[in-house]
Order: structure tokens, then C-alpha cells, then sequence
């Protein structure tokens, strides 16, 4: 039986900036990708070649930040009790309760200032116009991935390949917390040798 939705801070304030309801997920990154598209191809456009490729590559590279991400922070061994505070703040609590729906998202003040900081990073690196595409392929992989993550706890589904991919981070809860760290894209795991075998019945 799933537990009760756990209380994080005592704060109600500091609580509430935890949460990220899915309608909020969705109107917020729905204008960013909306308005960030717009700019890239008409208010100040990139050449489409340049746009599609360093869109794709961000996208790519997306899908490995997930998982090291994931493997290598989000499941970081910390010893003190300040450092499993920290933990569980940060993902912990979502082990504890992995159904609970205004957690399944990363709430927008984590989220945001960290887009606000890898765009600035991405345009100091690669230049305004490869930097601006590439995040904005980036942030489409970010966006896909929360997304398909809080779909993966509170949805069933009938598509054979979806049910595969869900199985693949349900396992990671449910079965092997140190194996399937990648949520959007199982094949990285067998890249790193970390997925559970098999990871789907056939």
C-alpha cells in the first residue's frame, strides 16, 4: 500500500516549494519551450540546419546528464547527518513515497534557477547561437523526462514499449534501487552495464 505523502520541512511555506503539481509543469515549461522556439526561429532565428543538429546533440547529451545525474548524485552515499538530510530533501523522500504526485515533478525553484545557470554556461561554451540551440534540444530532454516521470508513477499503460520503459524505472524503485538510474532512456543503463536483466518479458 502507498504511504501517506510525507512532510519534508515544518515550514508550510518551505513545504510548499517542494510541490510542483503537474498542470503547474505544464503551463510553466510549456510557455518556456513555446516562447524559447519562437526566438530560435523567428524573433532572432538560427540557421535550421544548425538548429536541428545542436538541437538533436542536446537532446543526446540530455539523456546522459539524466542518468549521471541520477546514479551518481541523486544516489550519493553520505554518511553524516547533515549529508542524509540533504539526500533525502533531494530525492529520498521521493524513494519513500514514489506516488506522491506533487513530487514527482522537480519543483520549479529547483528547476529553474538551474536552467537559468546551464543556458548561461551552454551560450559561454558553445557561443549565442550553437549554445542557444543545443539548451533548447537540452531542455526538451529535461522536459521529457519529468514529464515521462510522473507519467510512470501515476499512469498504467497498454503501449507495449511504453509498459517496457515504465518497467524499467519501477524496477529502480520497486526491486533494485542500484540498477536502472536512466528514466527516459533504458539503453544507457545497458551502455553502463547498471539496467536489471531482463528489464521487460519479450
Amino acid at each position: 500500500m502507498e504511504k501517506k505523502p510525507l512532510k519534508i520541512f515544518r515550514s508550510r511555506w518551505l513545504e510548499c516549494l517542494t510541490y510542483m503539481p503537474v498542470t503547474a509543469f505544464v503551463s510553466l515549461w510549456g510557455v518556456v519551450l513555446s516562447v524559447f522556439a519562437y526566438t530560435l526561429v523567428v524573433s532572432d532565428p538560427v540557421p535550421p540546419g544548425r538548429l536541428v543538429g545542436m538541437s538533436a546533440l542536446g537532446l543526446l547529451v540530455w539523456f546522459f546528464f539524466e542518468y549521471v545525474m541520477h546514479r551518481f548524485l541523486f544516489h550519493l552515499r553520505l554518511q553524516s547527518r547533515l549529508g542524509k538530510s540533504f539526500l533525502f530533501v533531494m530525492h529520498g523522500n521521493h524513494h519513500e513515497c514514489p506516488r506522491d504526485r506533487y513530487r514527482n515533478l522537480m519543483p520549479a525553484i529547483v528547476s529553474v534557477p538551474l536552467a537559468v545557470m546551464l543556458y548561461g554556461l551552454f551560450q559561454a561554451i558553445l557561443g549565442p547561437s550553437f549554445g542557444r540551440s543545443f539548451f533548447f534540444g537540452f531542455l526538451c530532454g529535461y522536459v521529457l523526462y519529468d514529464g515521462w516521470h510522473y507519467a510512470t508513477h501515476q499512469y498504467r499503460f497498454s503501449n507495449r514499449l511504453l509498459k517496457c520503459i515504465q518497467k524499467h524505472h519501477l524496477q529502480h524503485h520497486y526491486y533494485a534501487p542500484d540498477k536502472n538510474y536512466a528514466v527516459t532512456s533504458p539503453w544507457v543503463d545497458k551502455i553502463f552495464g547498471s539496467a536489471c536483466k531482463p528489464t521487460c518479458k519479450r
